[in-house]
C-alpha cells in the first residue's frame, strides 16, 4: 500500500523528473559517518527563509553532534560567517570544548576566511 502511494505521488511531479539534475557519478556503497566519542564530531547547517519571527528572525543555524545526537540551535536574522563563529564558538565549543571535525554544506558563511581561519586556529 504504502510502496503504491509513493508510486502513484511520484508519478505526479513529471517536470520534476525531466528537469532535475543529473548525477553522473559511479554507485557507491552507503558508508556510516561514525564518531569515535561524545561531542568529537559535529554537523552545522543554516535552515530559513522561514516566516519573520521577533527580533526580524528568520534563519535558524543548527549543529548536530554524530555521537550522541545532541541538537543546538539558534535563531538568526542574517546568514553570516561571523553568526557561524560567533555561535560555533558559544554553543559548541563554551559548552562540549573543540570538537575534532565540523561538517558543513560548504555554503559560503562556512567556507568563507573569517571562519575557515577561526577553525584552522583551533585545529577543527
Amino acid at each position: 500500500m504504502m510502496k503504491q502511494d509513493a508510486l502513484e505521488l511520484v508519478q505526479k511531479y513529471n517536470s520534476c523528473q525531466l528537469h532535475a539534475n543529473l548525477t553522473h557519478l559511479p554507485a557507491t556503497e552507503i558508508s556510516t559517518l561514525q564518531s569515535p566519542s561524545p561531542f568529537a564530531q559535529w554537523g552545522i547547517d543554516i535552515v530559513g527563509h522561514f516566516p519573520i519571527a521577533t527580533g526580524q528572525q528568520k534563519f535558524i543555524i543548527l549543529v548536530v553532534n554524530y555521537f550522541t545526537k545532541w541538537v543546538e540551535v539558534e535563531p538568526l536574522t542574517k546568514i553570516t560567517e561571523a553568526n557561524a563563529k560567533q555561535f560555533l564558538w558559544k554553543n559548541i565549543i563554551c559548552c562540549f570544548g573543540i570538537p575534532a571535525k565540523v561538517i558543513t554544506d560548504n555554503e559560503t558563511q562556512f567556507t568563507g576566511k573569517i571562519f575557515t581561519i577561526f577553525c584552522q586556529d583551533l585545529h577543527i
